[in-house]
């Protein structure tokens, strides 16, 4: 799981409320940018992420992540498409925000405040969705999604 959350408490927040639903691989980012290059060297299984950060903001951040593509700066400059799940966290969900993000590709959303309960089920929801790949072929979020099965 990987946190993307440029608000420092909020993301040592975030990162709190998951290890207490029992999510032990737990990365953070503090921005799209760093985000980017972690996801080339790391296995990620769902990746959480605030829409409204700087300099690059979540709908960027997903539409990069989706097309491989990187902000100026961010090593590796290109990378394959990834199809990882993201959820957005945000304060408000306006409706042309909403649409601008389904379109990108994200597969879920949450609104501030964080409650456990709602953000263990959109985690669920999302690693449900992998887990629909053939059972020889098992996705990381399937990992993630029994170990929140087991501390339910």
């Amino acid at each position: 799981m990987l946190v993307v959350e440029d608000d420092g408490f909020t993301r040592s927040l975030i990162l709190s409320i998951l290890r207490g639903l029992g999510v032990r691989a737990v990365f953070e980012a503090p921005g799209a940018g760093p985000a980017l290059e972690l996801l080339g060297t790391t296995e990620i299984d769902v990746i959480l992420s605030d829409i409204e950060m700087e300099p690059v903001n979540g709908l960027d951040f997903l539409r990069h992540l989706r097309s491989g593509t990187r902000p100026a700066g961010v090593v590796p400059p290109r990378a394959p498409p990834s199809q990882t799940p993201v959820i957005f966290l945000t304060a408000h969900a306006k409706a042309k925000l909403v649409e601008q993000a389904r379109a990108a590709g994200v597969s879920a959303f949450l609104t501030k405040p964080i409650r456990p309960a709602l953000l263990r089920d959109r985690i669920m929801s999302v690693a449900s969705q992998i887990r629909r790949t053939p059972p020889n072929l098992p996705g990381p979020a399937s990992a993630c999604a029994e170990r929140l099965t087991e501390t339910s």
